[in-house]
């Protein structure tokens, strides 16, 4: 890994989800960081979602000559990717959003 202030580097690094999980059982600071990376996770699916719907609703304007499900299989995959990359830029701010309601692991939720 040559970064570890991104969450993972693509949605297929499988790797960097694992230690984000061994973070997330360790120390408070590992706790902050691994929400953190979860966080630009979820923001890499919600944008991944928001494409995928903007693919779907371009649907009627789709040539059936282009068309193929191999073809579908790999625009849902550059979408995901696409995705992680503007989630990696930090540039809809989702993730900090989600980061600022988490509670702290010393605070505690009053009800």
């Amino acid at each position: 890994m040559a970064s570890n202030s991104i969450a993972a580097q693509s949605t297929y690094d499988f790797a960097s989800m694992a230690m984000i999980k061994r973070e997330a059982n360790g120390s408070a600071s590992q706790q902050k960081s691994a929400s953190n990376k979860v966080a630009a996770e979820f923001e890499a699916e919600f944008l991944r979602l928001v494409t995928s719907s903007m693919q779907k609703a371009s649907e009627p304007l789709k040539s059936d000559l282009l068309g193929s499900d191999s073809l579908d299989f790999f625009q849902d995959m550059f979408y995901s990717e696409l995705g992680h990359f503007i989630a990696q830029r930090k540039s809809l701010g989702v993730a900090e959003y989600i980061t600022d309601a988490i509670p702290k692991s010393n605070e505690r939720v009053e009800q």
